[in-house]
């Protein structure tokens, strides 16, 4: 006999999961379900009942104890003559009920209105009473209050008027009985309906509901009006009056208690006569609303729930979805039907919020085995590298597994991409090796072929570090283990017996999990660009020393001479100072532009006292007051504290030698905010004679100069100071300015990032 193969692991988990996703699910909403409704039961019933709007019972007929009575027949409370002459005016009228909504709990003043109200009533023998339930205080029971026996004794019945509350606040039931300690007292329209129904209709009050939901027909204008001192002056007709049931109640505003309920247009608007007529004429129509039981609940709830999850095994999900969605509103129809036809309350509510939420942990539970499944896929696709033979792996289970297995499929094109990427990468121009992480080759681009060819042919395989010393570089020479298994690796150069000169650089690389991959290996040729930077430092070689010797010799030669007339020995001697200056100038400018700075942070309120100092023995020479104002607490900046002082003496240099004597030159050292972030800003102003727009624009342009009267010679500078400022403020991320205007004086601003904020 064959055994039965197993079950694939990934389908036994399945099954578990929604095993145990049925099991918790089941027990949540069962518990839910069976408990009492919450305020979203209330407001789906609310929208429902507007919904199920019906025709009011022509038979009830509302007087109002309006204002127009009020203000006709006096203040509220009445004296009793006037209620019995209402009394007797219906009576007359052919009343076939009369519901008098009006409480006489206490004696009249005259005991003959409260024996003649008494006798209306008796005489009528269809008056119902209210009673009403209090409140005693000190935890004892609730204590019911009546009308005075001279009044009640002839009533066709009494009953209570106790209105009950949601937890909402909104009035939505009535109770056919109230506890009155061990007995049980009728509710006012319990009394009226059994005792003017027909004989044989059904009564919903003698159910064993404790509490019946209120089918409202619509707002209290639903039902015939009539004002109580036009009955009571005989201007209603009288077949308005005869055979109906009329309720008397007061409905002035502000002089009776109102409430909410589901049909009213604002907070509280139905008052108890109107709220007393709105349940008889349910009475009345049998379509009071009974609540569901718990267990009805529950195995309402547990059967839509069943069908879903029996839904999730045998279908896809995209029609997991369309039953999720069906099973919602045949939920919601269904409890509709039952309101409307069958007048029984189940809320849909626990069921609909139980699918939605049971629908959710199914799908996030398929997502992540897809993703699962993608993960494997993933690690398959890595490992064709090495084994391209391997096939995709066959899958069962449920629709989503399948699905997710073709994915996998798809993955394996990841190769393609692969193999792409890296004819992209070797296509680069300079040569680039690829190793492992012994420091062995497993790929090179072309250029790296042609750069090894003469040395070794065959790359793959070869060492790295072997590779390099085959080309001999000058001065170096690389071990076994090179290149070391470091993130950061600084360019090296390496020049050539040939001449050339390669730019080396090597790019660490880890896997996934943080372990050694690789090295990504470029030899880039520098050779063009290293013959221009040593032109370039041949010429600031050039500047520096071969210009500087001959004009020095010069000046030297000068002083030792005395023959030479003093005008010619002068003018000599500014020419070589200027072509001094133009010297140091230039080579100040050149390296300020290119060479790299030492950054470390400082306080540029240092670096302007160390610059005022450097210039202070050209300023007393010229009596000219050099004042610094703020700087007293510290301006950290990130920059290379000489060329930052280099800059402010230049600026200040300058002030000294364009202001006039006896004047005063500014250093102002402040914070600024900026949108970019807080600034620090120097700023220099002096008195002397200023720019025109025009010349401030073109200020920090490399030899611009601008001469002033009476300058000499040997005062006027070379026009590289302002230019050199400029480069040297702009490698520190920062901004120089001038603001100035004729005969007025010129202030030069530095401003660069505050260093050591946020």
């Amino acid at each position: 006999m064959t055994a039965p193969s197993p079950r694939p692991p990934r389908l036994q988990g399945r099954r578990a999961s929604w095993f145990w996703l049925a099991v918790i699910a089941s027990l949540v909403l069962a518990v839910v379900a069976a408990r009492e409704p919450s305020r979203l039961d209330s407001l789906l019933y609310d929208v429902l009942t507007r919904a199920n709007a019906r025709p009011a019972d022509d038979q009830i007929l509302v007087v109002d104890i309006d204002e127009a009575s009020l203000a006709r027949l006096g203040a509220w409370p009445w004296a009793r003559d006037l209620h019995a002459r209402m009394i007797d005016q219906l009576d007359r009228a052919g009343a076939g009920t009369i519901v008098y909504d009006v409480l006489f709990s206490q004696p009249s003043p005259d005991p003959a209105q409260d024996l003649a109200l008494g006798e209306a009533i008796k005489r009528s023998g269809r008056v119902y009473l209210p009673e009403f339930l209090t409140d005693s205080g000190q935890n004892a029971p609730p204590r019911i209050v009546s009308s005075i026996p001279e009044i009640a004794q002839g009533a066709a019945g009494v009953g209570l008027a106790h209105v009950r509350f949601d937890n909402d606040g909104v009035v939505r039931r009535m109770a056919p009985f109230e506890a009155d300690g061990p007995n049980l007292r009728p509710d006012l329209m319990t009394v009226v309906h059994r005792a003017t129904r027909p004989a044989g209709s059904p009564d919903v009050t003698r159910g064993d509901a404790q509490t019946l939901l209120i089918p409202f027909a619509g707002p209290p204008s639903i039902y015939r009006h009539a004002s109580f001192v036009s009955v009571l002056d005989g201007e209603v007709p009288r077949e308005l009056i005869a055979g109906r049931t009329v309720f008397v109640g007061v409905t002035a505003p502000g002089l009776g208690p109102a409430f909410p309920t589901p049909v009213t247009p604002d907070a509280a608007s139905m008052t108890g006569v109107q709220l007393q007529a709105s349940i008889l004429d349910a009475l009345r129509r049998g379509q009071m609303i009974k609540p569901a039981e718990s267990a009805s609940r529950v195995a309402f709830s547990l059967t839509v729930l069943w069908l879903l999850l029996i839904g999730f095994i045998a279908l896809p999900p995209r029609a997991n979805l369309l039953l999720t969605m069906g099973l919602c509103l045949v939920a919601l129809g269904y409890s509709a039907a039952l309101l409307w036809l069958a007048h029984v309350w189940l809320s849909p509510i626990a069921p609909v919020i139980g699918l939605i939420l049971v629908a959710l942990v199914w799908g996030w539970g398929q997502l992540s085995r897809v993703s699962d499944l993608m993960g494997r896929e993933l690690a398959r696709v890595r490992s064709i590298v090495r084994a391209r033979s391997t096939k995709p792996a066959a899958f069962q289970g449920d629709v989503i597994s399948r699905q997710a297995s073709s994915l996998g499929e798809a993955i394996t094109h990841m190769d393609d991409l692969r193999r792409f990427s890296a004819d992209a990468l070797f296509s680069l121009p300079d040569a680039t090796l690829v190793a492992d992480a012994h420091g062995r080759v497993i790929a090179a681009n072309a250029a790296a072929q042609a750069l090894f060819a003469p040395h070794q042919p065959a790359l793959n395989g070869a060492s790295v570090a072997d590779l390099i010393n085959l080309l001999d570089p000058l001065g170096r020479r690389f071990e076994l283990d090179w290149p070391h298994a470091t993130d950061q690796q600084d360019p090296v150069d390496l020049h050539l017996p040939d001449g050339r000169t390669l730019q080396l650089q090597t790019v660490f690389r880890r896997d996934d999990q943080g372990a050694p991959a690789g090295w990504i290996v470029r030899l880039a040729d520098i050779s063009i660009l290293t013959a221009a930077m040593r032109q370039r430092e041949q010429a600031l070689q050039l500047l520096t020393h071969d210009m500087r010797s001959p004009q020095t010799s010069i000046l030297a030669l000068l002083a030792t001479t005395p023959d030479l007339p003093t005008e010619t020995a002068e003018r000599i001697a500014a020419y070589a100072r200027r072509t001094l200056a133009l010297a140091d100038g230039f080579v100040q400018l050149a390296r300020a532009e290119v060479t790299p700075v030492s950054l470390e942070p400082l306080d540029l309120a240092d670096v302007a006292v160390e610059a005022i100092d450097e210039v202070w023995p050209q300023s007393v020479q010229r009596k000219i007051r050099i004042e610094q104002v703020g700087g007293d607490t510290p301006l950290m900046v990130l920059g290379d504290r000489g060329v930052l002082a280099r800059a402010l003496v230049n600026l200040l240099g300058n002030a000294v030698k364009y202001s006039p004597p006896g004047s005063t030159i500014t250093v102002t050292l402040s914070e600024q905010a900026s949108p970019s972030g807080p600034m620090v800003s120097a700023a220099i102003a002096d008195q002397g004679p200023g720019f025109s727009r025009e010349e401030a624009a073109s200020a920090f342009r490399a030899f611009q100069r601008f001469e002033r009267p009476g300058q000499t010679l040997a005062g006027g500078g070379v026009g590289l100071g302002l230019a050199f400022v400029q480069a040297a403020i702009s490698r520190h991320g920062g901004e120089v300015s001038c603001r100035s205007e004729s005969g007025v004086g010129a202030e030069f601003t530095v401003r660069l990032p505050r260093y050591g904020v946020g």
